[in-house]
């Protein structure tokens, strides 16, 4: 981010009187260190209670504390709504600026930003990324008992299969999408709320097959010997070998828009926090986000639930969202089709 500079002094007397005040005034980080003490750190979750988000949510509301000077209160807070929207809408607009909210938002968040869907009232480049927890490679899963065993199935198959997602800003309404623009007979059926409310529809047979992250269902599908019929980004060491690839089954024409789809994939699971916070609280907020990741305490909490830890660093979060608001009109125009 950018620091602001300071206009030097033609004032000798004044020039020197600044740099003796520079040994003599504490940093400002010492200044904020103090700050947490007896303050509350609210984590705003962006989908209801269950599933990836909600569960890496409140790992780092139990474990950041510990790493930030003063160790906060944390209060987690699930606000979901239209894929995380919601929740980045309220981020960028209404959030405490002093250090004091931060949340994990959709993966998602810049391309449903670059594609202009109704409602975006955020700009992801005044968000300040703090890091990601885990990447992530995203599956198509249907019940054991579904015919489909492939994605190809479903074009072969000649009937509507009903997909399961959570609205227009969630990335199993997309992945969905480029199929079904793509010819592939799909029905799809947003409103639920989170990764275990769409495992659910299909378990009720409310629908044949949903999206999501191999990271985040991975217990579930043992569990509910779920099959994975197609995946999309890079192959997981645990998928097996000849596991479809979104990429590979759909034409050269909405192939870009799958590609385009992959780089938030590469965010895994994004924490921010709201725009102009202060520099040197962002500094303490970053510093505990990646210290929390090398806690054992949380990597033996993350392995009992069988949830991996994989981090991206704030700057890499913010080149990929810059890469996917840099994509062309042609590739955007045709991307836009998704949401409607």
């Amino acid at each position: 981010m950018d620091f602001p500079t300071c206009r030097m002094s033609t004032n000798l007397f004044l020039t020197t009187l600044i740099a003796a005040a520079i040994f003599i005034i504490p940093a400002p980080i010492s200044a904020s260190g103090n700050f947490y003490k007896n303050k509350t750190l609210k984590v705003i979750i962006r989908s209801s209670p269950g599933g990836g988000n909600d569960f890496y949510g409140r790992l780092m509301a139990r474990h950041m504390p510990r790493h930030i000077p003063g160790k906060p209160r944390t209060i987690p807070v699930n606000m979901k709504g239209a894929g995380g929207i919601v929740a980045a809408n309220y981020m960028h607009n209404r959030a405490k600026r002093d250090g004091r909210e931060i949340a994990i938002l959709s993966r998602a968040i810049a391309v449903v930003q670059r594609s202009k869907n109704k409602g975006v009232l955020y700009d992801v480049r005044n968000l300040i990324p703090l890091g990601s927890t885990a990447s992530s490679t995203a599956v198509f899963l249907v019940s054991k008992n579904s015919p489909l065993n492939s994605l190809k199935d479903i074009k072969r198959g000649g009937r509507q299969i009903k997909v399961g997602t959570t609205g227009p800003g969630g990335g199993a309404y997309q992945r969905s999408m480029v199929m079904k623009l793509d010819g592939y007979p799909m029905k799809i059926i947003t409103g639920y709320g989170s990764t275990g409310e769409k495992v659910l529809s299909i378990s009720r047979g409310e629908v044949e097959m949903t999206a999501g992250s191999y990271e985040t269902m991975r217990t579930t599908i043992k569990e509910e010997g779920f099959k994975i019929i197609g995946k999309l980004g890079a192959h997981h060491p645990e998928l097996r070998p000849d596991l479809v690839d979104l990429r590979d089954v759909v034409s050269a024409d909405r192939r870009a828009l799958a590609s385009l789809l992959v780089a938030p994939l590469e965010a895994g699971r994004p924490f921010y926090t709201a725009p102009k916070v202060p520099a040197d609280r962002v500094k303490i907020l970053r510093a505990a986000f990646s210290a929390a990741l090398k806690d054992p305490k949380l990597l033996s909490e993350a392995k009992k639930a069988r949830k991996g830890i994989s981090p991206t660093n704030p700057i890499q979060m913010r080149n990929t969202n810059m890469d996917i608001l840099g994509a062309s009109d042609t590739v955007m125009s045709q991307f836009k089709k998704l949401m409607q």
